[in-house]
């Protein structure tokens, strides 16, 4: 299916399955958590004791799933474990939704009763769907104890709920006993998969169909590791399509990109029609300008101004966007629609433009070459005589500006001629910027006045448009930049943040006085050279690396720090005047000087994306060490020696 949900609501739909009915315990089975070998106990907070997935295709446009699965919770880490959320919408029904609770020896405890279970609106806020949920929670007094769940799902057309399967037989922090997983497609379409971490599937007939079985058994439990690559390049994971389907009286494959894309072209075509109302204004906005660069600004700031962002998730609207006239009638839509107008707008004045599917935010499942799959959650725009991508749901960004959370990806251009992968725009560290200066004058008692002016470009600079947006009033600007810790205090008497209407840029400029910047121990001052916002975060130390290093970090920061000294005293220990660290990961430069009663540190640090084997995480962890203890350094004032 097509994961469309513009503000990154991924949300878990397809679980596995099972066609057997709930049983109560007996002894050797898999409800007692005496029964657990102890090996999988180790590391683990719970323990998939059975996992069974049967996904049946009954045509192009239906299919059912059968779910039966069985966890063991072992502490209060994975409770979550032990709620059952089950997506359904108007092309969908559930059926034998069943949830048990046992205890640690196997005893069964109780069964959900239907009072027990709840069925609710998928999302809430700022969307318009038809997708709910049934959902139940078995809370058990003491640890550890078992549930076990069991329902099946029949599906019509492959929507928002009915989509592709994507199967995770297990989580972080979990083992795994045992789980199977079925597909059964008929004989006249084909499927295709892309698996992690399991064997190649048994192939067997079955009534004329072919039925692809995958089975996993005794998997120790694996800890999240910092800077991993996606839970479906590092985890068990299985997805799955189809070679033809449809979605109402739309036929699609998943063959290839290109024809995926052709699918995607099919549903967007026809919906560009612009009322004449518009048509007018889009020709009032454009008339006079000289460049196509000018041209869609000016569009697009049209786009900002008259809609707003709503995702409207309806039947087939998870896939197609609704025409160009219903955006401008009711002055909203999801990022298809948006995107959609935007498009239709560019049209009316002949400048071509292709929806681009997308992956926004951290990336689940990255789009690769070898494998056509739908796993996207976004629409964007691009417009190829600029070379330009448009984030149309955007109503405060510059136009052409991309954050990080869809940069340097692969995305699929929808193109009149099909599907084409393509890769969004890396940014160099230059891009994704501060350079912050800072003036403080120390006073005798270790008090100082503070000023500071910073200036940040792309990346850094998005937070503090979006505060600009969401907060007018100054007390709660402050409050929040005192809480990201971008001002020592929320006392100032001069503060001042601007963001450029038509560049990713934003200035922020502040003054305080504070109490305590430096510490007196009797004739000693111990003075911070970079007292704020400095850089000390540091990976957690392991044991053992198992995952590879894929770090996305693409950052350029340069801090100018003028201190001026009280008088009557001087520098007694002031250390390295150079300090350099170098990695594949980043650079370190500080440098410390001093010229008459006042003490200059300048520092530049560069973070740099990677992608490195695990064996190397130790001297990727102690770049940051170091980098740390240089951030955290500071200088000894003495009181002046007279002669």
């Amino acid at each position: 299916m097509f994961r469309h949900f513009c503000l990154l609501l991924l949300l878990p739909i397809a679980l596995p399955i099972y066609a057997g009915s709930v049983a109560g315990p007996s002894v050797g089975d898999p409800y007692s958590s005496l029964t657990i070998p102890a090996e999988l106990k180790e590391g683990a907070h719970s323990v998939v004791r059975k996992y069974t997935y049967r996904w049946e295709v009954n045509s192009d446009r239906t299919a059912t799933l059968y779910c039966h699965k069985i966890i063991t919770i072992l502490d209060d880490e994975h409770d979550d474990e032990n709620r059952l959320v089950v997506y359904y919408d108007d092309n969908s029904k559930i059926t034998n939704l069943k949830a048990v609770v046992y205890d640690a020896g196997g005893e069964k405890a109780r069964a959900a009763r239907n009072s027990d279970i709840e069925d609710i609106w998928a999302v809430g806020g700022n969307f318009d769907t038809d997708t709910r949920v049934q959902t139940v929670k078995l809370d058990h007094p003491s640890y550890p104890y078992t549930v076990e769940y069991e329902y099946k799902r029949k599906m019509a057309d492959y929507s928002m709920v009915a989509g592709f399967p994507d199967v995770m037989p297990v989580a972080y922090d979990q083992a795994l006993e045992r789980a199977d997983f079925t597909a059964v497609v008929p004989a006249d379409n084909k499927l295709y998969y892309y698996s992690n971490e399991l064997p190649e599937p048994t192939v067997t007939a079955v009534d004329g169909d072919q039925a692809h079985t995958w089975s996993l058994a005794n998997l120790k439990a694996r800890s999240y590791e910092a800077y991993s690559p996606a839970f479906s390049q590092v985890m068990p994971f299985l997805s799955i399509t189809l070679d033809h389907f449809k979605i109402d009286e739309y036929a699609g494959s998943m063959r290839s990109w290109e024809e995926f894309g052709r699918f995607i072209g099919k549903l967007v075509a026809d919906r560009h029609e612009l009322p004449d109302h518009l048509r007018a204004l889009v020709r009032e906005t454009t008339d006079g300008l000289a460049t196509e660069r000018e041209k869609i600004d000016a569009l697009y700031r049209v786009l900002q101004n008259r809609t707003r962002y709503v995702s409207v998730q309806l039947g087939i609207g998870g896939w197609q966007p609704f025409p160009a006239e219903y955006v401008e009638k009711n002055k909203y839509g999801d990022c298809k629609a948006l995107s959609n107008y935007m498009g239709a707008m560019l049209n009316e004045i002949g400048i071509e433009s292709y929806p681009v599917l997308i992956t926004g935010g951290r990336e689940f499942f990255p789009a690769s070459p070898d494998f056509a799959t739908s796993a996207f959650n976004h629409m964007i725009l691009y417009v190829p005589s600029e070379d330009m991508y448009l984030e149309c749901t955007s109503s405060i960004d510059p136009p052409g500006y991309m954050r990080d959370w869809t940069q340097d990806r692969n995305v699929l251009l929808v193109t009149p001629e099909g599907g084409k992968l393509a890769r969004t725009p890396k940014p160099d560290p230059v891009d994704n910027s501060r350079l912050r200066t800072v003036d403080v004058t120390i006073h005798p008692d270790g008090s100082a006045d503070y000023r500071l002016n910073n200036r940040m470009y792309g990346g850094m600079h998005d937070y503090y448009r979006s505060l600009i947006s969401d907060e007018a009033n100054r007390e709660e600007q402050l409050e929040r930049l005192h809480g990201y810790e971008d001002i020592p205090d929320v006392r100032g008497t001069e503060y001042s943040l601007y963001v450029d209407e038509k560049l990713p840029e934003a200035r922020l400029s502040y003054a305080t006085s504070i109490d305590r910047y430096a510490s007196k121990r009797g004739k000693r001052i111990f003075l911070p050279l970079n007292k704020y916002d400095n850089f000390t975060y540091v990976p957690d130390k392991l044991e053992e690396r198992l995952a590879p290093i894929e770090s996305t970090w693409s950052r350029f920061m340069v801090d100018t720090i003028n201190i001026n000294l009280p008088k009557g005293v001087e520098v007694e220990s002031l250390g390295e005047e150079r300090i350099e660290i170098t990695h594949a990961g980043g650079q370190y430069l500080q440098t410390v000087t001093t010229e008459g009663n006042s003490v200059r540190y300048v520092r530049s640090l560069k973070l740099l994306p990677v992608v490195l084997p695990a064996t190397e995480y130790e001297g990727y962890r102690q770049f940051f060490v170091d980098v740390s203890k240089a951030e955290s350094r500071r200088i000894v004032l003495v009181d002046r020696q007279t002669k």
